[in-house]
């Protein structure tokens, strides 16, 4: 087919002019073509980023804000793919008559320029079509959009293998020649063994993750998990690349991160459609498959301001993510968790007026309460609640006469194989193929989220707990809140056995939805053991702890995580000051600094202090309280990963407090304290150590300060 050469040329013309003269004049596209209608060269640009496509649909695409290191490169086996019966679709010719360019108002993302592109793949028995659309939205400048459609053109039925729905190839190297390509800092929001960091991961030669969200084996115990955050991150000293996708509900994908011999990255998102549970792996005559919607975001310094541009995403398509939290999830508490399983009511109310003088208003019962998950019914052991009922009423009251709020601990999913719900209700829990109830990580069987049953009987427990107990919020908890299987119950007609995996945000929503009905103020706090949170179950709690931690540096990385997806004010729950010589090893030891310094709400499940220990608990509790650095502004301003020391910054008003961690840090070594006002002097305090230390000037930010661990100041404008 020929093309008329001066006809396309003129009408690139007139569509340059056309958007030339538009308000939001900040987008070019334009292609070269042979004789043949196929176009050898297409060039998407903004003011940002720049995306190009060879003759063969391969993409290549830079961050121009970024261009000092590019990190993102060109590799022609490294593109986005469908695999069709075992060939792998990836060269598709680009058809330029095709590429179609309008400026739109998205119903969910405004002003966007929206580039649409078709190329066809035809060889070897197969004819698909592409259609990718790329949208720019004019609100995340740094940020493209990308959705795939692909049609079967062919006479017969075809399987889908694989689609790699995004995928992109990172090389340090490209940008930085001082620096090994390899030493690439990463976030990655899959669900792994148990004390694996996520929030900070080095990509070293051979590494190789694939962050899959459905279930797998997580470690060589054979623990089956699920879920997390659909998000990764990689980023070096100059930029950053992140991808996701933005589906409105969890999805069966991957986001594989594969450091490749050449010392390349090779990471993006990965569908493997399975029949098994529902999912669509054929493709008909003129039938279609359309990838996730996913997003490359570009960024500076760590995972922060992705994270942060991912929350806002997500906002627009309706999850509706708080970016901050009500006064009452502020407060300090403890939990009596420290006393275990075994503890005593009378334990609980002797450590009561110790917590009181030092300003802990919340006292939460934790595990250990109940006989089996599922029944919730009560543990009657001597000293817990022989009477049942009466006795769990008498306790929430006597706390409350005592001066505190109480929240109680549990995991709205888990059934006991013993309890009485396993057995009059089995119609309630998820269902494998074979006719059998999966056990999740604690052993349990776990109710379904997608049969309403189920939900209505985790809304009745809700309610009993507020209303007939007197409960002032709840603390849910455990890994198996991540995910559950897909679910093959016949009783609860799915339409598919994914509906399970999918519905386990509106275990969240009926939660939240009956503390609220019954209580305004009730407070809803989340930990999902050792895993990052879920975005699709975050607009249901009012706290998100720090998840089970196993040393102080994922402790403080795990807040600004939280800090960053959430909101800049959002409370983050610490996981806990112990003392020294109760700490087990399990957790982490006390650390107020990390906390504090990080804009964290503190809490503990201490069961007793020396007279020294009591000291440093009242103190820390009452400066916790004085100063509300957790309802305060986290700013991010340095990178987790490549600065030295590591500095979190919260800010109050005018004053900016800075929290700085190292092993040793020698005073010959200078801090530079980013964020202050150029010409404007600081006044400089220690205020862990209550100390003076000088002034600092605006336009020379540094001071040389020598300590071990932490460093804790706060930083005021000179008047």
């Amino acid at each position: 087919m020929r093309v008329n050469r001066a006809l396309l040329i003129n009408n690139i013309i007139l569509n340059m002019n056309k958007y030339t003269k538009s308000r939001y004049a900040w987008i070019v596209i334009s292609f070269l073509v042979t004789g043949s209608i196929c176009a050898q060269h297409v060039q998407i640009k903004s003011d940002h980023i720049e995306i190009k496509y060879d003759k063969d649909f391969k993409r290549d695409i830079q961050w121009l804000d970024g261009s000092d290191n590019s990190l993102t490169y060109f590799d022609k086996n490294v593109q986005q793919a469908i695999v069709i019966d075992g060939i792998t679709c990836q060269a598709f010719e680009i058809v330029s008559n095709s590429i179609k360019q309008r400026k739109t108002d998205h119903e969910e993302f405004g002003i966007c320029e929206e580039i649409s592109i078709i190329g066809f793949y035809n060889k070897n028995g197969l004819y698909i079509e592409r259609r990718t659309k790329i949208l720019l939205p004019k609100d995340f400048n740094n940020v493209a959009l990308f959705q795939t459609t692909y049609r079967n053109l062919g006479k017969k039925r075809v399987h889908i293998d694989s689609v790699y729905s995004q995928r992109i190839a990172l090389n340090q190297l490209k940008g930085t020649q001082d620096e090994e390509p390899y030493t690439l800092a990463s976030f990655q929001g899959g669900v792994n063994e148990w004390g694996e960091d996520y929030s900070l991961i080095w990509l070293g030669p051979g590494f190789e993750q694939d962050n899959f969200q459905g279930m797998h084996i997580a470690d060589d115990k054979g623990e089956v998990v699920g879920g997390g955050m659909p998000f990764i991150d990689i980023w070096g000293k100059s930029m950053g690349v992140a991808l996701t996708h933005l589906e409105t509900t969890p999805q069966w994908l991957s986001l594989p991160v594969k450091v490749l011999d050449d010392k390349s990255v090779d990471t993006g998102i990965l569908e493997v459609p399975d029949e098994s549970i529902g999912m669509n792996a054929w493709l008909g005559p003129k039938e279609t498959y359309q990838t996730v919607l996913s997003a490359i975001i570009f960024h500076k310094l760590d995972f922060y301001d992705a994270l942060h541009t991912y929350g806002d995403l997500l906002r627009k398509r309706g999850i509706d993510i708080p970016n901050t939290s009500p006064e009452g999830a502020y407060e300090p508490y403890w939990k009596s968790w420290g006393f275990e399983l075994d503890f005593t009511l009378e334990e609980i109310y002797g450590i009561l007026p110790e917590l009181k003088s030092m300003g802990i208003t919340i006292a939460n019962l934790d595990d250990g309460w109940f006989d089996y998950y599922g029944d919730w019914e009560f543990d009657r052991s001597p000293g817990k609640f022989p009477n049942g009922e009466p006795d769990m009423i008498a306790f929430v009251d006597s706390v409350h006469q005592m001066g505190f709020k109480t929240n109680l601990w549990w995991y709205p999913l888990g059934v006991s194989l013993e309890s009485r719900l396993a057995k009059e209700h089995p119609d309630f829990l998820v269902m494998d193929k074979e006719g059998n109830f999966p056990l999740d990580s604690r052993k349990l069987y776990q109710l379904c989220p997608a049969y309403g049953p189920a939900m209505e009987h985790i809304r009745k427990l809700v309610e009993r707990f507020t209303v007939e107990w007197g409960y002032d919020g709840l603390y849910s908890d455990t890994r198996g809140l991540s995910a559950v299987p897909p679910c093959y119950n016949e009783k609860h007609q799915h339409k598919t056995p994914l509906a399970s995996f999918q519905a386990v945000p509106k275990v969240f929503e009926v939660i939240d939805a009956t503390l609220k009905t019954h209580n305004k103020e009730a407070i809803h706090e989340v930990c999902i053991c050792a895993a990052p949170h879920s975005p699709y179950s975050m607009p249901y709690y009012d706290v998100a702890s720090a998840s089970d931690p196993i040393n102080l540096l994922q402790t403080r990385r795990r807040i600004k995580v939280e800090k960053a997806i959430h909101g800049p004010t959002y409370a983050v729950g610490d996981c806990y000051q112990v003392p020294d010589d109760e700490w087990s090893g399990f957790s982490v030891p006390q650390a107020f600094e990390s906390a504090i310094g990080t804009g964290a709400q503190a809490t503990t499940f201490y069961t007793d202090l020396d007279p020294v220990q009591s000291q440093h608990w009242n103190r820390w509790f009452k400066d916790y309280t004085e100063l509300k650095l957790s309802s305060a502004e986290y700013v991010n301003l340095y990178d987790l990963a490549y600065d030295s020391p590591e500095v979190h910054v919260v800010k109050k008003g005018d004053d900016i407090f800075y929290g700085i961690y190292a092993d040793l840090w020698s005073k010959m070594d200078s801090i530079e304290l980013r964020g202050l006002r150029k010409g404007v002097d600081y006044s400089v305090y220690d205020y862990a150590n209550k100390r003076k230390l000088g002034s600092v000037n605006g336009n020379d930010p540094f001071i040389n300060v020598g300590f071990r661990d932490y460093l804790l100041i706060q930083v005021k404008p000179v008047q």
